[in-house]
């Protein structure tokens, strides 16, 4: 009984902390760096999202691998969703934690940002949505594209 319980609440953790790699989350914090008028910031994480998804949606379309947990698919939109190869949470997370810690210049910040990139690279392989290579990828891809910003910018 103890050990379902402590189970479920690891699986609770590692839910809500890939959740801030999401499409959303990260909507939401280019959001609030536009209204803040940080607007280079925000041209980034824009530029940055564009350019992530420009890479692996050709990947996914051409080169499919299921997901450790499959998913189920009747669409195209929901093919490159069942698709793992390569992780658009882990390639958002290094991308904003990149771009973060330039923002913010701070080794405090960069440690907490660089913390929240191993959370999120290993929630998504606990919640069996990746597997190691799926989230290196991304890591690769979100590195790639906080480079293509730098030269775009």
């Amino acid at each position: 009984m103890a050990s379902e319980f402590a189970e479920r609440q690891k699986n609770d953790f590692f839910r809500d902390m890939t959740s801030f790699a999401s499409l959303w989350w990260y909507l939401i914090i280019t959001f609030v760096l536009l209204i803040t008028k940080s607007y280079d910031t925000f041209a980034r994480l824009l530029i940055g999202l564009l350019l992530m998804y420009l890479i692996v949606v050709p990947i996914r379309t051409f080169h499919f691998k299921h997901r450790p947990k499959r998913y189920s698919y009747n669409s195209y939109i929901e093919k490159l969703d069942a698709s793992s190869f390569p992780s658009l949470h882990s390639s958002r997370a290094v991308f904003m934690s990149l771009v973060l810690m330039k923002f913010f210049n701070n080794h405090n910040i960069s440690a907490l940002l660089a913390a929240f990139v191993v959370v999120v690279a290993y929630s998504r392989i606990h919640l069996k949505k990746h597997d190691l290579s799926d989230v290196l990828a991304g890591a690769v891809v979100g590195i790639a594209a906080y480079f293509g910003v730098l030269w775009i910018v």
